[in-house]
């Protein structure tokens, strides 16, 4: 077969994969299959345990897919006469996935492959309602995708039964690790049948990760792209050449205002931003549309129909920038991503691979910043270490212009320290402020737009007489006696000389209750005194019988 000058020698179809899928496969725009899927097919197709290591967007979804849905067409489940297929035997293939958008990323393109077979398939995930998938998968499916937590709970409802599974895949098996989901996917593995073939695709091997392969794989084939063993796979592809990667060392106050230059003077779109922590990724989400960024945000705490419609407008183009934490770091393919910040160094030298990987999917060239502070150090050292990356700092572009007065930098056009003000704080622990890393541009900041220095935000005058300022008080500072004075009155150290007593007196009017005033029956109370019985006296117990 010949496809886009793809000879049948050089196609799937040398892989022993079908002409039905062939056909599936040049409709996705597949023709020529990648080192990985050359290496991985041959070796999941004798049926034995496979581990695979390779970069992230290098084919990974297919070279497992494939495999999967040969077996599924050459052994379908068994038919009764005038009997539709049991839904519980139907259901053939298990594909575990770490994150809720990488699981419909390989059901969406487990559905483009099974297209004209009677094949079907569909993804399960929590955060969602349960009810839907749950009636889906109980109609019959041949391939679920999902993640550990939701297939389990499908499993103990007893909607599925994993008894007849003949393969299951691990992806991004060193994520799942990460994400304490050993456990879960252990135990959803032992329901599955002792003869079931297990695939394992990861993108890092570290130690952890190779005696989870020890443990649960028996004599598996192993397809090493990344490692030692990358010689030995012929077309494998050499380090990236596209991607341009650069250091910037920067304190942490200064963050979120270089990545805000990056982008609006750098005039970036397609720009993913990655962050340690949710907070973090909020602050920086909030700096940007402060200056007119079209920003959408992604994160475990966001609802499932918030993270698709925001990576959905990334995608479209209607938003340029996606801050994220690592949770979007994992298999995603967008297209759209062309340019990488990572606002934090990964706490895992592995994570660092994810996320450069996500830019350039598309084809064309990318580009990846890396934001270094002081406390940053010993994490990088890791990264160069263990991913064999090393890089030289270079120096920051101007962004003076979208630091904050209060960060110890007035804002300017050339990005320099002003006289007057102090520079910003060297080694500085991050988060230190109660306020977190630097929003740039923030209103409530007092930061001026163009140049200045502090500003003054005492409150408007009140009808009370503004008492006179202290002595040597510094000008365009709030004097927070002045400040409470105006309010109520009184100076801050009489309430707080006079706070024990005021404290007593309040507790002693909720106690007795309103003063002077005299209390009716209706207010005592409408309780009636039980009746008295013979041989009982008023207020005493039950006389005795003598």
């Amino acid at each position: 077969m010949k496809s886009n000058g793809a000879g049948a020698e050089d196609g799937f179809g040398s892989l022993g994969i079908p002409e039905m899928l062939v056909r599936s496969l040049s409709a996705m725009g597949a023709d020529v299959p990648t080192p990985v899927q050359r290496a991985a097919i041959p070796a999941a197709l004798t049926g034995r345990d496979v581990a695979v290591v390779a970069a992230t967007g290098t084919g990974k979804t297919l070279a497992y897919l494939l495999p999967v849905a040969k077996r599924l067409i050459d052994e379908p489940p068994p038919k009764m006469r005038g009997r539709p297929v049991d839904p519980r035997r139907r259901l053939r293939a298990l594909v575990l996935c770490p994150t809720r958008e990488l699981a419909q990323q390989v059901a969406r393109e487990a559905a483009q492959l099974f297209r004209g077979s009677v094949l079907r398939t569909t993804a399960v995930y929590g955060k969602s309602p349960l009810a839907p998938q749950r009636d889906v998968v109980e109609e019959g499916v041949d391939l679920l995708v999902g993640t550990p937590g939701r297939v389990r709970e499908l499993c103990e409802l007893d909607a599925i039964s994993l008894a007849f599974v003949q393969q299951c895949v691990l992806d991004e098996a060193d994520r799942m690790l990460d994400m304490g989901f050993l456990p879960q996917a252990k135990e959803i593995l032992s329901r599955a049948p002792e003869s079931r073939q297990l695939l394992f695709y990861t993108a890092t091997m570290p130690r952890q990760v190779e005696t989870v392969v020890e443990e649960m794989l028996k004599d598996p084939q192993r397809v090493d792209l990344v490692g030692r063993e990358r010689s030995k796979v012929s077309g494998t592809p050499e380090a990236r050449s596209d991607l341009g990667q650069h250091l910037h060392d920067i304190d942490d106050e200064a963050k979120t205002a270089l990545t805000v230059a990056l982008i609006k003077d750098g005039k970036r779109r397609g720009v993913m931003v990655f962050c340690r922590t949710r907070r973090r990724a909020g602050w920086v989400a909030a700096a940007l549309r402060r200056h007119e960024v079209k920003t959408v945000l992604i994160h475990g705490d966001r609802s499932q129909r918030q993270r698709q419609e925001a990576l959905a407008a990334f995608a479209a183009g209607k938003a340029d920038v996606v801050v994220a934490t690592d949770v979007a770091s994992r298999g995603l393919h967008v297209p759209a991503a062309r340019c990488v910040i990572n606002y934090d160094v990964p706490l895992l030298p592995e994570e660092y691979v994810h996320r450069v990987g996500r830019a350039g999917h598309g084809g064309g060239t990318a580009e990846a910043f890396t934001l270094r502070c002081p406390s940053d150090m010993e994490r990088w050292m890791h990264v160069e270490r263990a991913m064999r990356v090393k890089l030289v700092p270079e120096k920051a572009p101007a962004f003076g212009a979208y630091m904050r007065t209060r960060d110890g930098l007035a804002p300017d056009s050339e990005g320099e320290i002003r006289p007057g003000m102090r520079a910003p704080m060297q080694g500085a622990r991050p988060g230190a402020a109660r306020t977190g890393p630097a929003r740039a541009g923030s209103a409530r900041s007092g930061a001026a737009p163009h140049g200045g220095g502090r500003i003054d935000t005492r409150r408007a005058p009140t009808k009370s007489k503004r008492p006179a300022p202290r002595p040597g008080a510094t000008r365009g500072l709030v004097d927070p006696t002045a400040a409470e004075s105006e309010t109520t009155g009184r100076s801050l150290a009489s309430m707080i000389m006079h706070a024990p007593s005021a404290a007593r007196r309040n507790k002693k009017r909720i106690q007795k209750g309103p003063a002077k005033q005299k209390r009716t029956a209706n207010q005592r109370g409408k309780q009636r005194k039980a009746p008295i019985t013979k041989g009982q006296k008023p207020g005493g117990g039950v006389k005795r019988a003598s």
